[in-house]
């Protein structure tokens, strides 16, 4: 490894530029001679005693042409920050001097658009260059990096004029420096020009500073004042927001008092109420659909029967009488799921109080799927391939994922070309089989008004969800998906999905459906972007309200909990075409023993989700216990790999 390049501070002089001329074409590098300098290296201050000669031309253009064969392009910059360029050098030579030319080494370049005003604007007028040494005694260069040089205001080399001049070329404008000394002399009148000169530099440079810091104080007052005002109107809209849906939960609240579904004086009860529709509208239409009774009548018992319609109970009996699968599916999703709104969980007492218990199995396993498809949406953004078909374990089966049409013209004479659509075919094997399983006992099933159906109900989508999000995952790998962006957490914003779109488009990948899963930490970044506050200030409110995200440089995000930490992953951009999955249903295993089971074997398909599951009810005689079983096969593959980028922790690339 090289020893950290020295930076040494040089005046610079090849053509000098009058007021009102362009940047010079080319600039001195080097003085010619022997020259003890004060320089940094490391961060660190260091003299050395450097001899400046043809070698030196020949070792600079050496390293420039070595930087360019590596695909890289050295660059001059500003103060030795490493920061934007203000040139670019594109050849060193030697210069014996003669006339009004200094001997030296002399650097021609582009000047940038941020370099060429620093020189004509009088902000900068010198040069310092950056430069490996062999230690000799003087020291020789023999190498220099990437960055090999910067504008400066202090030059190290006294007898070198500046880039910029008001009239003529003047040794005397040179700006000395106390810290620097050279082998060179200077006489008295040369002396009280440079003392002259730094103390205007000096004086330059601290008016420079105060701007600086005045208009660094007065964007900071102004970013404040924007931000008190975002946050400002950020509270009225949550304010807002809450009083109207507390306004809103009190008045659904007094309608079931009125209607004499609540009782009147139970204030607990009605601040319970209120607080679950505040949290979840939605549990508004649970309220309403408690039925009420006669309130001229007094209530004989500490509570009242919940009866269901006489017409809904009709439909969950077609329901249970109907044997064709797709029919049963029909009837649920027009007339059975619209009780199943998020939080309306009143159906365990209608079903034993009518004698439905047996479609208790069916109807918790479908609004198990119902929640699947709501909690975990993007599992239906990818390929999916569901069949109600039965299928061996380990079956291996063709998927086909959608390939960009092409148009074609009309010719006169043949018409139109023709063309099939375009599909690729993706193996997956099916090889995970689970069955989740839910228990009542005798006295659940008798009569109860436990919230059976959403109890059983969460659990059994979160059951699904692990284990089929748990293998998708672990398709998520850097030997499947070798496209990876790398951003480090602070620095992940909408620009960061931006540079991704951009990546796809490259690889040719189109913008339907695209999306991008995120773990917590990256996903609360993403919200936190200063474009989508906006956003949500001033026209979307339910991204505050509601902890979700609007489409993002053509990307849906989601937040993925259980995104693995391995290989430092932390998301994943994608298309329906960057992942598959399919489900089949498992071979009905009691026909190995005809007559044997004890139980009910039947497929069920859900309407919201199209996959269809093996159902298997059964009971236990000893334990009391009626068993109600969901069980399907599935496997997971990788798509089209140019589709999909990882997105690692680390610095961004």
């Amino acid at each position: 490894m090289k020893p950290a390049p020295i930076l040494a501070h040089l005046s610079t002089l090849a053509a000098i530029a009058p007021l009102g001329a362009d940047a010079p074409a080319e600039i001195m590098c080097f003085p010619a001679g022997v020259h003890t300098i004060h320089a940094t290296q490391a961060g660190e201050p260091v003299t050395y005693t450097v001899q400046v000669g043809p070698d030196t031309a020949q070792a600079m253009q050496a390293a420039l042409q070595a930087h360019l064969a590596a695909g890289q392009r050295p660059y001059f910059d500003f103060d030795h920050e490493d920061g934007p360029a203000s040139a670019w050098p594109t050849g060193y030579r030697w210069e014996e001097g003669g006339g009004e030319k200094r001997a030296g080494v002399y650097a021609s370049l582009d000047w940038s658009a941020s370099g060429r005003e620093a020189v004509l604007g009088r902000d900068y007028r010198s040069f310092s260059p950056s430069f490996h040494v062999d230690g000799g005694a003087p020291s020789r260069v023999v190498d220099a990096p990437l960055c090999m040089g910067g504008l400066v205001n202090s030059p190290a080399f006294l007898k070198q004029a500046p880039i910029w001049a008001k009239g003529a070329p003047s040794p005397s404008a040179a700006t000395p420096t106390n810290e620097t000394q050279t082998t060179t002399t200077m006489t008295d009148e040369e002396k009280k020009a440079a003392e002259a000169a730094a103390a205007a530099a000096a004086e330059a440079e601290k008016k420079k500073n105060e701007d600086a810091a005045k208009a660094a104080s007065e964007a900071a007052a102004v970013a404040a004042k924007k931000n008190t005002a975002l946050e400002a109107r950020i509270a009225a809209i949550e304010a807002k927001a809450k009083a109207e849906a507390e306004g809103a939960a009190k008045a659904a609240v007094q309608a079931a008092v009125n209607r004499g579904a609540l009782p009147a004086k139970d204030e607990a009860v009605h601040a319970k109420w209120v607080g679950l529709i505040v949290a979840d509208p939605s549990n508004a239409d649970l309220l309403a659909k408690l039925p009420g009774r006669d309130v001229t009548q007094p209530i004989t018992a500490p509570g009242f029967a919940v009866e269901a319609k006489a017409g809904f109970v009709e439909e969950l009996r077609g329901y249970s009488a109907e044997r064709d699968g797709a029919k049963r599916s029909a009837i649920y999703a027009k007339h059975i799921a619209p009780m199943f709104k998020q939080g309306d969980f009143r159906l365990g007492p209608i079903l034993a109080a009518n004698s439905l218990g047996t479609l208790a199995g069916d109807l918790v396993t479908l609004r198990a799927f119902s929640l699947l498809r709501h909690s975990y949406p993007w599992l239906f953004d990818i390929t999916t391939d569901f069949s109600g078909e039965q299928s061996n374990f380990g079956q291996t089966i063709k998927t086909r994922t959608k390939a960009p049409l092409v148009a074609s013209p009309f010719v006169p004479g043949t018409g139109y070309t023709r063309a099939n659509a375009g599909t690729t075919d993706v193996d997956v094997t099916i090889d995970q089989h689970i069955g989740v399983p839910v228990t009542f006992n005798v006295n659940e099933l008798a009569s109860t008004d436990r919230d059976l159906f959403g109890e059983q109900a969460e659990g059994m989508e979160d059951a699904l969800a692990t284990a089929i999000v748990a293998h998708l995952f672990g398709r998520i790998t850097a030997a499947n998906f070798v496209n990876a962006t790398a951003v480090a957490l602070p620095d992940f914003k909408r620009k960061s999905m931006t540079a991704i779109a951009r990546k796809l488009f490259e690889r040719k990948v189109g913008g339907r459906g695209r999306f991008v899963l995120l773990n917590p930490e990256y996903f609360e970044q993403l919200g936190n972007d200063s474009t989508i506050l906006q956003l949500a200030a001033y026209q979307r409110p339910e991204l505050i309200e509601e902890y979700r995200l609007p489409r993002v440089a053509g990307f849906q995000p989601w937040q993925a909990e259980t995104l693995p930490v391995a290989e430092d992953l932390v998301g994943f951009a994608g298309t329906p075409e960057s992942l598959a999955w399919a489900a089949r249903l498992p071979n009905d295993y009691t026909r190995a023993l005809p007559g044997a089971s004890n139980g009910v074997v039947r497929s069920v398909r859900s309407p919201d989700t199209g996959i269809t599951f093996q159902q298997v009810d059964f009971v236990d005689h000893v334990k009391a216990e009626a068993t109600s079983r969901a069980a399907i096969m599935f496997g997971t593959a990788v798509g089209n790999a140019a589709t999909g980028e990882r997105i690692t922790e680390g610095a961004e690339s």
